[in-house]
This record gives C-alpha cells, structure tokens and sequence, in this order.
C-alpha cells in the first residue's frame, strides 16, 4: 500500500451512530490503530464513505473498545464499503489490539454459524482482525486475516527510544512524579529492605483478588510497595483458583480501604494511563514485581501480554508472572527475555490447573519472603546481567519494523 493510508471513516456507521456505538467502538484513528510507533512510516488521508476516490484503495478503520464489537460490526458495514471490498478495493479492519479476551476457537464457529452463508456476497479475505491474543493467527480456520499484534511491547518500546532521545525523562502531569529510564549502574542494591511490588489498580479479576487475599492473609500491606485501588472490585471469593486457607482473607477485602502508592494526586483513579506510571522509588526500595496479568485462567488458551509485564522489563526488576500457562516460555522462546530460574522455581508456568498454579506462586512468594536480605541481596547482584539485557531487549524492539507496518506496506501488494 505504500506509505500513503487511505482511509475510509467508520464513525458514521460505529461510533456515532447510536449508545451501543460509543459504548463498544472508539472514534475512527483513535483507539489502537493508528499507534505511535506507525505514525513515522504512513501518511494518511481520511474521506467518508461518500467522497470515495475510483482510483484509490482504501482501509476501513473499526476501532473496537470491546469483544461484541467484533462480532456486531461484521455486518453494520455499509454497502458501499462492502462494494469495494468485493472489488479488492478495501481492506476492512477490526482494531482490538490493547486487549487479549478473543477465544479464536469460538470465533471459527461464530463464522461458521453466521458467516458462511455471506460468503457469495462478501468477501471475508479481505476482512483483518488485529488482536493481542497471541495464538490467534495459528488458531484461525477462516477466510478472515489474524494479525497478532504485539501492541503493548512495539508502542511502549517506540515510545521508550523516544524518551531516550529527551534525556532519559518524560513528564508525567497527573502524578507527583515523573518517569526516569535508568541503568543497572543507577540499581542501589543496598538500597532495597522491601520484598515486593505489585500494582493492582483494575481489582475486578478473580486472580487479583487471589494476590490480595495472599498479601491480607500475610499482612503484607505495610512494609511492602502494594496498591489495592480496588476499581471494579466485586468482593466475590474466587474458590476456583484461590486456595481455601486464603478465603478468610478474601472476605476481609471487602471492608479493607483501597490502598495507594502512586495514585494520591489523582482525581480520577480508574481511566488514567498506566504505561509509564513507574516510580524508580518503588522499584529501588523492593527485590521482586509481581506482575498480575490480565488474563490468568487457563480455560482460554490464550496468551496475552500487556503494559503491566512490560514494567519490569524496562525498570530493570525480577518478576514473578501471573499469567496464563506457559507465559514466560513466550517470553523467553519468542522475545528472547531472561527469567529468574532456579532462584524463583518457574514450574507454576506449566502448571495448567488454575487452582494449583496460584499456590505454586503463593509457594515461592512464601519462599522469598523468608530468605534473608543477605541472600536477596546475593541473589541480585547475580541477576544484573539479565536485568540490563532484559531491558536492552525491550529498548531494541522499539528500532525494528513491527509486524503491523510490514502488514500495512504490503497490503495490497
């Protein structure tokens, strides 16, 4: 296609149509599509579905806010969108790329089901769903295009060589502090007397209820560097995937104040961007993140990874990930991470069962928070070669051509 991006504007027939719109779809260009590290490469110019150059090939942009987007908006397009995707003059995108909840499985007999029947009057080859889960490509048995999209690793690590190019800093206007990029030359080892770090800022999944109830049962809450802000928290004990030693604890959250770290200057709590709400201090004073993925059960299959993994990453900290099975393999096999094995026992990443794979963790959180902080200590001055490669791994994806721009190069070539 180039590095001119034609694009049709969906808000008309999506987001500005009616409540349901807003709710489920994001203005056209402003949600995950148009991401920072694309905006180099393209040129845009933007019609409505009326203004059509003959001459031209175009995108139509669908900026999805939740699931149901997707499977609505196949057939809202209009028909002179559809006209042109029959003529191989359209490309119909479905942007979904900040989140990792599409069961690709259930997407194929959602198509089978709805989809078939239209396949003598629309051309589902040239429909693309760009998606974070990151096995939905191999697992798709339709005519419509996956793109796994590595969203959260390729803006974050674009936008992280940008910082580096203003000394290392970017102003932060609705915290009390800043973000600074550091080295491993700035990690004060003697500095750290707290075990962990963890962020809970959206409370309402089960698995980071779990991590709550272990922190409340181990009264952790005090002399470590947690948040509890407790947004979408519905109090429910999660009995599938938290042992039952911890549901007392679990109960005992709903009374518990939201706890806060970063957060107090906020006026809003909830919608604030958590990309780089990182506070060296945090990091500098604990020994170990624990990283509360968005999606923890293994029933999904899928693999998801999104800003909140990518803290560490760049804050040059070990890390303990709740996450679906097999997580930090990815990390490791596909991005070329380092983990934290034999010290921290990865075998919980295995683990299928859900119920068994949170008390392997709660298992090496009791473990490390009974080492001394002589060995904590040791320990870290061992690991200070894969904190700076970690974080030169991330840094480097930030100088590549995503998978996404090469998409868009080549997409009607």
């Amino acid at each position: 296609m180039g590095n001119i991006l034609n694009i049709i504007n969906s808000d008309e027939h999506f987001h500005n149509l009616n409540d349901f719109g807003k709710s489920n779809y994001m203005k056209c260009l402003d949600g995950t599509f148009l991401s920072s590290e694309i905006k180099p490469h393209f040129g845009l110019t933007i019609c409505n579905v009326d203004s059509i150059d003959e001459t031209k090939k175009y995108l139509y942009i669908i900026e999805c806010r939740t699931i149901n987007a997707i499977y609505s908006g196949f057939f809202r397009i209009p028909q002179k969108v559809i006209d042109l995707v029959n003529q191989d003059r359209c490309k119909v995108i479905f942007s979904y790329e900040a989140e990792g909840d599409m069961d690709t499985e259930y997407f194929n007999d959602w198509y089978n089901l709805s989809c078939i029947g239209m396949e003598d009057k629309i051309k589902f080859s040239n429909f693309y769903i760009f998606h974070c889960e990151l096995n939905c490509e191999k697992n798709n048995e339709t005519p419509v295009n996956f793109l796994a999209s590595t969203h959260h690793f390729d803006t974050l690590s674009f936008e992280l060589n940008k910082i580096m190019e203003n000394n290392n800093h970017r102003y932060l206007d609705k915290f009390d502090y800043d973000f600074y990029l550091k080295n491993v030359d700035d990690i004060d080892i003697d500095n750290k007397s707290k075990y962990f770090l963890c962020y809970l800022r959206n409370c309402g999944r089960p698995h980071r209820n779990a991590i709550a109830s272990y922190f409340q049962h181990n009264n952790l809450w005090n002399n470590n560097n947690l948040s509890f802000l407790k947004n979408s928290f519905r109090g429910e004990i999660p009995k599938d995937i938290l042992p039952k030693k911890y549901w007392s604890s679990s109960v005992d959250l709903n009374t518990l104040p939201k706890i806060e770290i970063d957060t107090h200057s906020l006026q809003d709590k909830k919608g604030f961007d958590t990309s780089f709400s990182s506070n060296w201090k945090h990091y500098q004073e604990t020994f170990l993140s624990i990283v509360s993925e968005t999606i923890f059960t293994s029933e999904s299959e899928n693999n998801f990874f999104s800003e909140k993994i990518c803290k560490p990453l760049i804050n040059l900290h070990p890390f303990i990930l709740m996450s679906t099975p097999l997580s930090l393999t990815k990390l490791r096999e596909e991005y070329g991470f380092k983990t934290f094995d034999p010290f921290i026992n990865e075998d919980y990443d295995r683990e299928e069962n859900d119920l068994k794979r949170m008390q392997m963790i709660f298992d090496e959180l009791d473990k490390f928070k009974n080492k001394s902080d002589k060995e904590l200590k040791d320990w870290w001055e061992q690991i200070l070669p894969i904190l700076e490669h970690n974080q030169k791994t991330f840094i480097s994806m930030g100088n590549k051509k995503t998978k996404k721009i090469k998409l868009l190069e080549n997409l009607y070539d």
